[in-house]
Parts: structure tokens; sequence; C-alpha cells
């Protein structure tokens, strides 16, 4: 290409300054962005080195330019000159860069949902970006607890901004985890295992009594009580159609919750699972396999000996698919989630839970005396970074817990204790 440019530019030193313009414009539509910097080295060595190619060129191709930058580059830019400092205040460029984030972190239905912030689009990415050092850092910005269960907390699912847990104190509760308030209590016996479906507004819940209730989330309202098997039950999964159990008899049970009807009964020996579209997956002591919800049939077993460790970060990677992207294609994707678990062998006896999105985890060790959390990089070979606390935060509140439960999504820790308590650590700084 240097020859090229070379040729075309010998007769570049006889143009005004209008005609460079329009002359690099057209010069610049036909590169791509990688041969950009070739195009400078070959005006240097024509001695026309300091002529500004980005800043010679129409506003909005400069930006359309600048947008292929890292935010750490856009700010390096900046200090240029004060046409690039323009050119990088531009919101359309910092738009950009909080849509990659929001779609590495919730996918790419949140990054199409995404409203113009108030703070404005830089102000939004500075605040995402911060949250990203903490996060790596393990720099917990913030704590909150909530106290209302009074035994402990068997499980918790945490979506957006909803939180729901389960509790040996006979109660589901609803919490809407950035105001602390309990938004709805839902009574019933004593529950090992809950989900929900924000865009379905139901909660499903399940006891140690073989039961499992599904309730509407905003009027509390009970829609369906399912029963079958014949011993508790172990975990619950929901999707828009079904909802499927399985239980310590060894049984998988799938429901259309909205009907009631019973659609299959698996037997699956399976100690967790989770539902997706018209497949369930089971995990067991050694194998995972994928069911037919419509026949019951199995259609992909593969050996597992990878215990809950690895069952947990298999299902996070396959629920953090979105929408636009297969979940039917499990061999695949599980050779894949199982490549990264060789490294984290040391923390199958902790409490643990993955963002599979960021390659990251989160440890606890699950023993009697003061637990530790450990932020893992999936990516990262250094040693775990443990988890700093807020200064001035009463952290002996939370060494003093027993963890039972640990949920994560990209910007917040969700801890539920033995006592019932529940402690939120955020990674975002406050406004």
């Amino acid at each position: 290409m240097q020859n090229e440019v070379a040729g075309i530019l010998s007769r570049f030193k006889s143009l005004d300054r209008e005609k460079r313009k329009v002359f690099l414009l057209s010069l610049v539509e036909e590169c791509d962005p990688h041969e950009i910097f070739t195009l400078q080295q070959v005006l240097e060595s024509k001695g026309l080195g300091r002529f500004d190619i980005i800043g010679a060129l129409p506003p909005e191709l400069a930006v359309k330019i600048f947008a292929f930058l890292s935010g750490k580059e856009l700010c390096t830019c900046r200090e240029v000159c004060k046409t690039w400092m323009n050119i990088t205040n531009e919101s359309t460029i910092w738009r950009l860069k909080c849509l990659e984030l929001l779609y590495v972190n919730k996918g790419i239905t949140a990054a199409q949902n995404l409203n113009i912030p108030k703070e404005g689009w830089k102000k939004l990415y500075q605040k995402q970006y911060r949250r990203e050092i903490n996060w790596n850092n393990g720099q917990v910005q913030t704590i909150k607890f909530l106290r209302d269960h009074t035994e402990r907390v068997t499980d918790a699912k945490l979506k957006e901004n909803i939180l729901v847990t389960g509790s040996a104190d006979r109660t589901v509760r609803i919490w809407n985890i950035e105001t602390g308030e309990c938004i709805r209590t839902l009574c019933g016996n004593s529950f090992s295992c809950v989900d929900f479906l924000i865009e379905e507004k139901i909660v499903a819940a399940s006891t140690f009594f073989r039961a499992s209730f599904i309730w509407n989330m905003e009027t509390g309202d009970l829609i369906r009580e399912l029963k079958g098997h014949v011993s508790a039950v172990r975990c619950i999964s929901l999707s828009r159609s079904y909802v499927a159990s399985c239980a310590f008899d060894g049984s998988l049970i799938v429901w259309n919750w909205k009907t009631g009807e019973k659609i299959t009964t698996i037997l699956a020996e399976a100690t967790a699972i989770r539902i997706f579209n018209n497949t369930v997956l089971s995990h067991s002591n050694s194998s995972i396999k994928a069911f037919d919800i419509l026949n019951g049939n199995c259609i992909f077993s593969t050996a597992f000996n990878e215990g809950q460790l690895g069952w947990s970060y298999v299902q996070n990677y396959l629920s953090s698919k979105s929408a636009e992207e297969s979940t039917n294609e499990f061999p695949d994707q599980i050779v894949l989630s199982l490549n990264i678990l060789n490294t984290l062998r040391n923390y199958s006896n902790s409490l643990h839970n993955f963002d599979t999105r960021r390659g990251r985890m989160v440890c606890a060790s699950n023993q009697q005396s003061s637990d530790i959390l450990q932020l893992i990089l999936l990516n990262d070979t250094g040693r775990p970074k443990e988890i700093v606390y807020p200064k001035g935060t009463s952290t002996d509140i939370l060494n003093k817990e027993i963890f039972r439960t640990l949920s994560i999504d990209h910007r917040r820790i969700i801890i539920g204790c033995l006592s019932g308590t529940i402690a939120i650590l955020d990674f975002d700084e406050e406004s």
C-alpha cells in the first residue's frame, strides 16, 4: 500500500487546503481502519507529517474512525489538540462504548433496550468503566444488609434489580435491591429452591415437603400448586411455558405451569437442572444429560466428573447466551466451557458463582469459622484476590456469618447467610 499511496500523494503539495480535504476524504473512504496508520506514515515520509488527517475530515467521518478506539485510547487522543478533544466529546462515540460494555455484561437484548441516560453517555461510560476496575480489583464500594428472613437462606436468584430468596422460615421474599425494600412476601412451607421470570412476572418455589408453587410476582396470588415427587425437591427451573423440578427420589418432572398439566416424568437421578426452551439439562454425580421436554427422550449425554463447580459454570455459561444464540448445541458449548475448569480444582468445596460473560468467579469458603470471599478472574493466571470491603464498614457482621448461598451479576455479589441475613456487596461507586 505504501507505494500506491506515495504515487497518489506526489501531487498533494500543490493542492490548497480545501482541495486537500476533498482529496483526503476520498482517500480515507477507501481505507480500512488499520490502514490509516500506514497513510500517516507515508505523509510523514513526504514531509507532511504535521497535517492532521483526522481533523481535516468531516466531523461525522472522524467520529466513525474514533469509535474504533477503546475508552482508554480515546482519553489519550483528547489530549492531542482541541480538534481531537471536540471529536472525542461526541456523545455518539460514548453511546457505542456503553453499548459494548452492556452487551458483554448482559447480552444483546439489554443493549438494544438501553435508554438515553440522564447523566449523558460519557458519564455513564465513566461510571461503568470504574465499576469494571473495582470488580477486577475486588474493591467493594458499598455493603447493604437485608434482614427480614428469620432463618437460614436456602436459595437466592438475582436478575436485573430483582432478588428472590427462599428460606427455612417458610417464606419466599421478593426484593428490590436498589432500594433494599422487600416488595412481596409469599408464605407456605420451608422452601428449598426458587426461580423466577421477570418477563412473565412469576415466581416458582419448591419445599422440603415435595410440593412446588407458582405465584404472580406483582399480586402475590397463587397461580398453581404442583405435586408429584415423593421426596424433597432439590432444584427448580422455569421457562416461558414450563417448570421443571428434580427431587431426592431421582425423578425429574416437567409441567406446563400455565395449565398445570404434567408433561413428562424422567428418571434422571439429577442433583441440579436448568430448563432451556424445549430442553431440560440435568446434572447427576457423573454425567450431564439433555432431555426433550415433550417426549422425555435423552438427546445428549456426556460423562461429567467436574462436580457442582463444573455444573455451576456450565449452566451459567449456557444461560448467559443471548436469545439470538442457540442453546441447543449442548456438546460443543459444554466442551468449550469445561476447558476453563482445570485451574479451579482447589475451589470445589467452596460456595461459588460465575460471571461467565466476563470470565470471573466469586468463591467463599464454607467453613464454620470466618468466611473469606475471593475474586478469581478465569483468564488471569495470577493469585486470587480477596474481596476488599469499603472503609468504615462494620465488616465484623459479615465475618461472623456462615454463608449458605452466593449469587452474582456483573456489578454485585449477593450472600445469603445461616442467620437469615442477606448481604449485598456493590461495586458501583456512589454518585
